[in-house]
């Protein structure tokens, strides 16, 4: 049995080979690099603007706190990057603004999660959005954050207005029942001032005492009412609603080109590239030499 000396692999050899061509090697591996670096030279500028939304904490009626969709980060996150969301916010801003560039631009994240040495983290998510426009990129991501509010507080909208509602009859209320008792304080100061026999004063009296008493006693149970309405109101408020905690402005500076990582990467190509083109025309040569 014979074998064909054109197949017999002499790894020095075939390495010095290759060092014929290291000309090709270096011209594709500079081509590359070249390439890179254009590629991030003329890449479009983008611009990253944040806002932050506070999800809220709802309660229920005896303050204990609830799960709903307030709750869940993954609620907002849905939410924020849905496709009916960002074409409503790309309708709102305009410019040239759509639901695909948003699409690509838009990124929700949750809290951190809680460590040993912190305690759970609040329910708060983070919007970014990034696009060639310093001022188109803030307006998305406050919109974003509005919209996300107003859709995840049904529930305390609802709460807040049925406090409300609560507290302004309890107002009403006690109006009426502060009336009452001045007109009856001053029929009491009437019959007091009117002369007569004490007896017959006494006598007199005796209704309005009653209705100063039954109004006082009525007037603290309203009080004691409204006060805990007026609370849990405050509480709907300025804990259970959610929020836009911090709002997107217009970024000063574009974001970090990526010139190095992307010549680097090109120069990388390029070198591959050049490495294999090398091994194809030594074999080639050695073919042809071997024919």
């Amino acid at each position: 049995m014979t074998t064909d000396d054109r197949y017999d692999i002499d790894l020095g050899e075939y390495l010095r080979g290759l060092a014929h061509w290291w000309w090709v090697i270096v011209a594709l591996a500079i081509l590359g690099a070249v390439v890179g670096a254009g590629s991030a030279a003329t890449h479009h500028k983008t611009y990253l603007a944040t806002s932050s939304v506070y999800l809220g904490q709802p309660t229920d009626a005896n303050g204990n706190s609830i799960s709903a969709l307030n709750t869940d980060p993954r609620a907002a996150i849905a939410l924020g990057t849905a496709d009916a969301t960002l074409a409503q916010v790309a309708g709102q801003i305009g410019r040239g603004e759509t639901a695909s560039r948003l699409r690509s631009g838009v990124s929700v994240f949750p809290p951190p999660p809680a460590t040993k040495s912190a305690t759970a983290p609040i329910n708060i998510v983070t919007i970014d959005v990034r696009d060639t426009k310093a001022a188109r990129a803030a307006d998305a991501a406050n919109a974003i954050a509005a919209l996300m509010v107003d859709r995840l507080a049904a529930y305390n909208t609802g709460k807040i207005a049925l406090l409300s509602r609560q507290v302004a009859a309890d107002n009403r209320r006690l109006a009426q029942l502060t009336t009452r008792s001045d007109a009856a304080q001053q029929a009491l100061n009437a019959i007091a001032a009117g002369g007569g026999a004490a007896a017959t004063r006494a006598m007199a009296s005796a209704p309005y005492l009653g209705i100063v008493q039954s109004v006082t006693s009525e007037m603290q149970s309203l009080l004691d009412d409204k006060n805990s309405a007026a609370l849990n109101l405050l509480v709907a408020r300025g804990v259970e609603a959610p929020a836009v905690l911090t709002p997107a402005a217009p970024p000063a500076s574009p974001q970090p080109t990526s010139l190095k990582v992307d010549t680097a990467v090109g120069l990388l190509v390029g070198l591959i590239i050049g490495l294999v083109a090398a091994v194809v025309l030594e074999w080639r040569r050695r073919e042809g030499a071997a024919a």
